[in-house]
């Protein structure tokens, strides 16, 4: 009898132990996996369209996106000290192209197309600025980004190509060199400057009056591009690719142009 009681105590044991391992097993295998995390740099520019497709992308996926906006030379810059980044997206190809001959990209492409335009604030439409020569006018305030922000170096083209540059400078009627074309558009909105030049995307984005647009002879091709940086997340920055080219649509709307 003791003999049976031992033997059905080692059978109980056994299925016990059987029991825990598989219960075990079964929630390992459910637990849901660890979110990968997209570290995404993108210029200041690109931000409201962008924003778009984060939401979107995060609503049909389990990975984690997160966004950082700045000018494309501060981020390229960020990239080079080591700070954690997957996928870039700058306002000039240049960053890219640096990026490539460093040998820290696995993926490039050629996104959009844009253009250089000048706006006016109310004031400036008050003073009669219509065109580019009415800049040098007397108390005129002038907002031209900081070359650090590829659409400062665009529109010191523009202006240099017209023969101007030297002359507002010598004036000092460019009173600002904001970091980012996002900073420059909302002094333009609020009336804090009369005159600005911009991205005609961003013109759009923030309902600005355009008195001007340059061409690409005259500012350089201004192409965004992006890169997918070598030794981080690769397979979730490609991914991400593939989709912004998919909504590309959200660019366009704001009067982007595909890169052909």
């Amino acid at each position: 009898m003791d003999k049976m009681h031992r033997f059905y105590c080692i059978v109980l044991f056994v299925l016990l132990i059987a029991g825990m391992v598989f219960i075990t097993g079964c929630t390992t295998s459910q637990a849901p996996a660890e979110k990968p995390n997209l570290n995404l740099y993108v210029a200041a520019g690109m931000k409201k369209p962008m924003d778009v497709i984060v939401d979107k992308y995060k609503a049909g996926s389990t990975g984690n996106v997160t966004p950082n906006y700045g000018p494309s030379g501060g981020l390229y810059t960020q990239i080079t000290l080591g700070q954690p980044c997957d996928l870039y997206y700058s306002a000039d190809w240049m960053y890219i192209e640096k990026l490539q001959n460093e040998g820290r990209t696995s993926e490039v492409h050629k996104f959009l197309k844009d253009y250089i335009v000048m706006v006016v604030s109310k004031t400036g439409k008050s003073k009669g600025i219509s065109s580019p020569s009415d800049l040098t006018s007397k108390d005129v305030v002038v907002s031209v980004a900081d070359p650090a922000a590829p659409v400062g170096a665009y529109a010191e083209n523009a202006l240099k190509s017209l023969g101007l540059w030297d002359q507002l400078t010598t004036m000092g009627n460019i009173k600002t060199r904001p970091s980012t074309v996002n900073q420059l558009a909302l002094m333009v909105q609020n009336d804090e400057v009369d005159a600005g030049f911009v991205y005609s995307s961003t013109a759009n984005l923030y309902g600005l009056d355009v008195v001007d647009k340059f061409s690409h002879d005259q500012t350089g091709e201004i192409v965004f591009g992006a890169a997918v940086i070598k030794g981080g997340n690769e397979a979730a920055a490609k991914d991400f690719l593939a989709f912004s080219l998919q909504n590309a649509g959200e660019f366009t709307a704001y009067g982007w142009e595909p890169y052909a």
